[in-house]
């Protein structure tokens, strides 16, 4: 055989071989796919994006590591906070056939899509979604990282009351599931505890005007305003409070120690995040310096519940060997995850075990902590 002939028959043969190789490869490839669902335009959901795509790239690394073979891909979509376009975005990842999902990012988008998750069989791990409601329904798909409104009013009750002795309170709510939720389990804590009567005020879920309700607070010689709208709401209702003068000592929840508030501070401001104090888990300054090297900016509290909502995904997906939702949901309801933010167990009805939460208070632009919740558990609580 000629010379040309025999080279280009050993560069088809060599060619067949390589894509015969990158076709078993392929072929061997597991690949597990991440939903996430929140409300893309805010920068706090964007934030918790990253917190995904830092796992999922963490998970992949690990990979290569064991060689184990999985691949695991995020799919993001924005669901803007709304039960409609969530229901889309649930049809979507179901189509798509992930592993699970990493939201969605409201108690009314949760609570519209998890039918739809149990009848797929994708695990849903909320991590905004703090409706009590989501996991009093009987679903075997549905988790939370955080405490329900249920838990989060208690530890309300026990702020207003005990920390701040508080002894005329005005809630400020709105109209969504979440604050409906919140402020029915949080007054029913207050009334139980203490017999004091609480006065109840609500506002749309879209208002920017606040000015009624707190006129309204003021009229009523409120030393306490528990704000339990939506946290889109508040910028606007702190500065309204400081255009009014409002010098009532004001207490949010969750997601505003990620806000710089110090311009509508009136002194008096205080916030009860999810989780334990940053400096109590000492894997959280190396998250921290890694998450900023990576996206030019530090995480919020939401990047490290959804770094470890993901991170619990993929060992889920290792342990099991698998992406039926099924036998991911069985895994998750078993393990014992120690994570950025502290122990991560649940219940079979998916809800957040032991929860915890941390009293802040806006000083000099800096949110300083007052108290750990429950105080029993301070320090033996585990992170990494």
């Amino acid at each position: 055989m000629p010379h040309g002939k025999i080279l280009c028959s050993r560069l088809i043969a060599g060619g067949l071989l390589l894509m015969a190789c990158f076709t078993a490869c392929a072929q061997d490839a597991r690949v597990a796919r991440l939903g996430y669902a929140a409300r893309l335009s805010d920068p706090l959901a964007q934030s918790a994006q990253q917190g995904v795509e830092l796992a999922v790239e963490d998970a992949n690394a690990q990979s290569l590591r064991s060689r184990d073979n999985w691949r695991f891909e995020l799919l993001a979509q924005d669901d803007r906070s709304n039960a409609n376009f969530a229901v889309n975005v649930a049809r979507y990842f179901i189509k798509a056939g992930v592993a699970g999902v990493i939201g969605h990012w409201s108690s009314d988008s949760a609570l519209a899509v998890a039918p739809l998750y149990e009848q797929a069989n994708i695990p849903q791990i909320n991590f905004t979604s703090t409706n009590s409601q989501l996991t009093a329904q009987g679903y075997t798909q549905i988790f939370r990282m955080v405490g329900g409104s249920d838990d989060v009013a208690a530890t309300m009750a026990d702020v207003a009351l005990s920390s701040l002795q508080s002894k005329n309170l005005v809630v400020i709510g709105n109209a969504s599931s979440y604050s409906r939720a919140l402020s029915k389990a949080f007054l029913a804590q207050v009334v139980e505890r203490s017999g004091l009567v609480v006065s109840s005020l609500f506002v749309s879920r879209n208002t920017a005007d606040f000015n009624a309700v707190l006129k309204s607070a003021i009229e009523q010689n409120a030393d306490l305003i528990v704000f339990s709208a939506q946290f889109t709401q508040a910028h606007n209702f702190l500065k309204s409070a400081r255009r009014l003068g409002v010098k009532t000592r004001i207490l949010m929840v969750g997601g505003a120690s990620n806000v710089d508030f110090s311009a509508e501070d009136n002194g008096g401001l205080y916030v009860l995040e999810y989780d334990v104090p940053q400096e109590n888990c000492a894997r959280w300054k190396s998250f921290e310096q890694r998450f900023h090297a990576r996206f030019g900016a530090p995480p919020s509290t939401y990047a490290r519940y959804t770094y470890d909502a993901a991170t619990m995904l993929a060992q889920a997906v290792r342990l099991t060997n698998s992406t039926d939702g099924q036998l991911i949901a069985a895994a998750l309801r078993k393990m014992h995850f120690v994570g950025l933010g502290g122990d991560v167990e649940f219940d079979a009805a998916g809800k957040l075990l032991n929860p915890t939460y941390t009293l802040y208070h806006a000083q000099r632009a800096q949110w300083r902590v007052v108290r750990f919740y429950p105080a029993e558990a301070h320090p033996p609580v585990r992170c990494n």
